[in-house]
């Protein structure tokens, strides 16, 4: 086995069950193939113009949160664990249609959900990004970003490295509990950054500091060569 050194530790897990929509934040995931289980499984439809929706196009999206009865779920079949919090509070199954409705009208057209067919086959489906990161975008920014905005899988704390350490780490391997994970490109900025995760506020200023930060590339993909569960607060080491 190579030698791994400490690096910092994991400092928060996000998970997203239907793509377009907001996530939550588990102290715990399994992994599945390259990624968490039951991350970006889902997709919503728009039926008129045949394409998914995104928070792109339609940022009122971020405010259905979706979550799992149990954080350490796993299996084939998830549907009957996940539950849609509406933007008025309500919270209901993911199967119940009044809230696919609810969308509907909001978009005005007809929205259904569907499953993701090729969600397994993403090469590198975990975004990973840092607190340094995020720390030094604030500075560019000039106020307070919550990590949330950057939708990440893995947000690591890394004590002694410089702000886009991640992005040096590129086709290099990292444990992260008992997770052997491999970092494999950068990730382009995403225009959902520039929407607050909560209120879908536009701050526009967000993606310009994003773009004097690092040419627009915030965190890095990779993908998991094996292993079982993370946690937060795992240790994170980097390999060889």
């Amino acid at each position: 086995m190579e030698l791994a050194e400490v690096v910092g530790s994991l400092a928060g897990l996000r998970r997203f069950a239907v793509r377009s929509l907001g996530g939550e934040s588990p102290d715990e995931a399994h992994v599945f193939g390259s990624g968490l289980v039951g991350d970006r499984i889902y997709d919503l439809f728009d039926e008129e113009h045949g394409v998914a929706l995104t928070a792109k196009n339609a940022p009122f999206l971020l405010r259905y949160k979706v979550r799992f009865l149990d954080h350490a779920v796993r299996g084939g079949d998830l549907e009957p664990w996940i539950r849609v919090k509406t933007p008025d509070g309500q919270e209901t199954l993911l199967s119940d249609r009044r809230w696919i409705e609810d969308v509907s009208r909001r978009c005005g057209r007809p929205v259904r959900l569907r499953a993701r067919q090729n969600s397994a086959a993403d090469v590198a489906p975990l975004h990973v990004l840092s607190v340094q990161t995020v720390r030094f975008l604030e500075k560019q920014y000039g106020g307070p970003l919550e990590p949330a905005r950057f939708r990440s899988n893995l947000l690591l704390d890394l004590p002694e490295a410089r702000p886009f350490e991640e992005d040096r780490w590129i086709g290099r391997q990292l444990w992260i509990g008992d997770v052997l994970l491999e970092l494999v490109k950068q990730c382009d900025a995403c225009i959902v950054a520039s929407l607050d995760a909560e209120t879908t506020e536009r701050s526009p200023g967000v993606l310009s500091a994003i773009a004097r930060g690092r040419g627009g590339m915030t965190g890095v993909y990779g993908r998991a060569l094996t292993g079982n569960r993370m946690r937060v607060g795992d240790p994170v080491s980097i390999v060889g």
